[in-house]
């Protein structure tokens, strides 16, 4: 620890903490552009200015004295806070005419060019330099030292500089090139965060600006900088003239688009939803989020379900919940209670999967299940948290990380540099912190990646190889010295043997393809139980883990959640045709309208979208989130909850969770569900996993971070949807690039444009998932083929 007198006030702090962190710990303030949370620092701005000096010892070896007190030297110029480091003994000076002098010309030198449209910018109400002007941009004994005379704001008169606006850098952010303060966070995010060096300064001095060499931003991880941003430079193109900062509601929950459980901040207004924004949360996603989590939200907005619907005379008509309660009463008279059954979305809270397992208990019906549960139980792995992720000796991942659990990628960055969090000081987490350095060495011998499509975490990993889909069991049997490696593999297996041999922790991240093969599950069970490791789940399913040890999954003889079984069936999800054909009575849970729900269902209830609902879920590390509802006009619409409610009555059951207030003390007690933010292990004893729940073919439906339901408005423009395949596969199926083809998927049939891409493996197509069924192999139906 270092003992550091700031201003008035003595202080202890860990050894390697930034001045500027110091500072904010003894309770002063000091302006700062340039610095972020978890970016290094570089003092660029030069905003956080101070003085700082210390005591010096004389020839005797005692202190200089000067009027009884020690004689405190100072550095002969001031030092930026944020990239110094505080000794043990340093005394910083941030109130002194000095500092406040230079702290107001660095603001006034940042004015200079800076445009006056406060009035029509986004940022306007949360912009940092608006505040750095009003606390530090106008000293009066400065700028009007005769108090007789007028103030003078600024010493400048010439032309502010006029340089490109509204500059489009993606169909998610446009850049202002004029508001602009090259403050260089946007730069350092890139390289130091994701790992995409996409964005750097252009021209020197006046003319400098910031901007991609390539098309675009290639990243999934774009619209962090726009929260980092202390200007209105970089603003979100989703969310661009909906409101003013301060007309938001604003609701801090959970995002539900992958198994991670990244901290969001969810802004409404008038009952819509408008901008997501990246939370707080050390223990998970520390302050970054994907693009799939900020802009994937456009959907919730258009065509909602926000009255029950019942079909009448073959149509379906907008009514109330109790015409829709007698509706289900009419429908499930005579149908025996063991043939209904009960299916939640993948996003449904704890509070809902025991709802619905009490329901299923009461009903005796072994057909329960949750989408995209994979064919192999996660609760039968010992998860790793990312703290014990970043202590790892080795990392060994089949998968896509960057795909499948986006914010583990991210983890994994840090990982691959040797970082870890930075310890909490009194403001919370430092802003500075001096272990970040700009272009670090990867450290590429920690981590191995394999995965059935070309994978972005692979350029850390130290071996890394693209397999054909269902040749993880084959891989992980070479790990075993069970067999041979797959085909062009087996000097990288060579390589990963060798540092599991060497290494004491090690930690095993499954993704989709080796939880939906029980085979290759089973081996990745038995590697990890000879080597000690813990293992990461990247399931498709976000809350698998908390409905998994609900025993939330199909009893014996149950329909799961990709067939067809029972007469009388109610989805919390829209389930393919095949299913909707096979029931006699369907009950259908909707945020939104579908033509396929308009066909077949009998009654659709409004359900609640994942940013409206309040309970709990468990991600992948078993670490029990929060959800807290968003202020969105709904209409009608309430949760599994509720309808589970409805449909108990109507079948003349009665269960103990009818509210989501009742649910929290009966998971307490019966499930030992401890406090928000704390790990929850328990290990249930899954279900008999059977190579048939893992059908085979050669569409492999490759996992994608965008789920069907997001793919409008700016994703739709961001993304592209196409059916790959390797140059062979192509001249096998009698296609080429270019061409155009209609394609049976689970959720119906897809237009696709055919691409081709060298070093893909032969035999196999890929089409991306868009949600529930990645990591599955499915025979290929091409519908239509033809030239573009």
């Amino acid at each position: 620890m270092a003992k550091v007198t700031i201003n008035d006030r003595t202080i202890e702090v860990p050894n390697g903490t930034s001045v500027m962190d110091a500072i904010f710990h003894a309770g002063y303030d000091v302006p700062l552009f340039c610095a972020e949370k978890h970016l290094s620092p570089i003092g660029a701005c030069r905003m956080c200015l101070v003085r700082t000096g210390s005591p010096r010892k004389g020839p005797d070896g005692n202190f200089i004295m000067e009027d009884g007190q020690p004689k405190i030297f100072w550095m002969p110029k001031l030092a930026a806070a944020c990239i110094t480091a505080v000794t043990d003994g340093m005394v910083v000076d941030t109130l002194s005419d000095e500092v406040k002098h230079a702290q107001s010309g660095m603001v006034e030198l940042t004015l200079l060019n800076h445009p006056l449209d406060c009035p029509t910018c986004d940022k306007g109400g949360a912009c940092e330099l608006q505040d750095r002007s009003y606390e530090y941009g106008l000293v009066e004994k400065f700028y009007q030292p005769d108090p007789m005379e007028l103030p003078m704001y600024t010493r400048f008169e010439m032309t502010r500089r006029h340089v490109d606006k509204h500059h489009p850098l993606s169909p998610f952010i446009v850049l202002d090139r004029e508001r602009c303060i090259h403050c260089k966070r946007c730069v350092r995010y890139f390289e130091e965060i994701p790992g995409d060096e996409v964005l750097d300064f252009i021209e020197r001095g006046v003319h400098t600006f910031i901007n991609s060499e390539d098309d675009g931003l290639p990243s999934n991880f774009t619209g962090n900088i726009v929260d980092i941003c202390p200007v209105g430079a970089l603003l979100d193109r989703t969310a661009r003239f909906r409101a003013r900062n301060w007309e938001y509601d604003a609701t801090e929950t959970t995002s539900m688009d992958d198994a991670c459980g990244a901290a969001i901040t969810v802004d409404t207004r008038s009952g819509l939803l408008e901008r997501i924004r990246a939370a707080e949360r050390r223990e998970v996603n520390e302050v970054w989020i994907s693009d799939a989590a900020r802009f994937g939200h456009e959907w919730v907005n258009e065509n909602r379900v926000r009255v029950p619907l019942v079909r009448k005379n073959g149509q379906l008509v907008e009514t109330n919940w109790e015409e829709a309660l007698e509706a289900i009463r009419k429908g499930l008279s005579g149908v025996a209670k063991a043939d209904i059954g009960v299916y939640l979305a993948g996003s449904s809270t704890l509070e809902e999967g025991l709802a619905a397992l009490e329901l299923t208990q009461a009903l005796g019906t072994p057909h329960r299940d949750f989408q995209g549960r994979t064919a192999y139980p996660v609760t039968g792995f010992t998860p790793a948290s990312f703290d014990e992720l970043l202590d790892a000796e080795f990392v060994l991942i089949l998968g896509e990380p960057t795909e499948e659990a986006p914010t583990l990628h991210l983890r994994l960055s840090e990982y691959s540099r040797g970082l870890k969090p930075a310890a909490r000081l009194n403001h919370g987490t430092p802003f500075a912190d001096l272990n970040i350095k700009e272009r670090m060495p990867r450290l590429t011998h920690k981590l191995a990646l394999f995965s059935a499509y070309p994978s972005n975490t692979a350029k850390w990993a130290g071996a890394s190889g693209v397999h054909a889909p269902g040749a993880e069991a084959a891989l992980l049997a070479a790990l075993l010295n069970q067999g041979e490696a797959p085909a062009g593999l087996a000097e990288a297996v060579d390589w990963v043997k060798e540092r599991l041999a060497k290494s004491q922790r090690v930690v095993l991240v499954l993704g989709a393809g080796v939880l939906n093969q029980p085979q290759a599950a089973l081996k990745a069970r038995q590697l990890a139980e000879r080597t000690g490791a813990k293992v990461m789940c990247m399931t498709p399913a976000a809350n698998a883990r908390g409905l998994e040890a609900l025993g939330f999954f199909p009893g014996k003889g149950g329909a799961g959640w990709t067939e067809a079984g029972p007469r009388a069936v109610y989805y919390a999800y829209l389930p393919t045709e095949a299913q909707l054909k096979a029931a006699s009575f369907r009950i259908l849970h909707l945020t939104h309208r579908h033509p396929l729900a308009e066909r077949y269902a009998d009654v659709i209830l409004p359900n609640q979208t994942p940013y409206e609902k309040r309970g709990h879920t468990l991600n992948l590390e078993g670490r029990v989130l929060p959800l807290e509802p968003v202020a969105i006009n709904n209409g009608e619409a309430d949760g599994a909850v509720a309808a589970l409610a409805v449909r108990a009555e109507a079948v003349g059951v009665k269960t103990p969770v009818r509210r989501v207030r009742q649910a929290p003390r009966l998971l307490v007690e019966k499930h030992n569900l401890p406090a928000a933010l704390e790990r929850c292990l328990p290990k249930g004893p899954g279900w008999a996993a059977s190579e048939a729940d893992a059908p085979q073919g050669a569409l492999y439906l490759r996992p994608s971070r965008w789920r069907r339901e997001q793919v409008v408005g700016a994703v739709a423009q961001a993304i592209e949807l196409r059916l790959e395949m390797s140059p062979a596969t192509a001249r096998a199926q009698g296609l080429a690039d270019g061409y155009w083809v209609e394609i049976e998927l689970p959720g119906g049939r897809e237009r696709l444009e055919v691409r081709t891409v060298v070093g893909l493996p032969d035999g196999v197509m890929y089409v991306p998932a868009l949600g529930a069924w990645a990591g599955r192999s499915l025979e290929a139906k091409i519908l239509v083929g033809g030239a573009a």
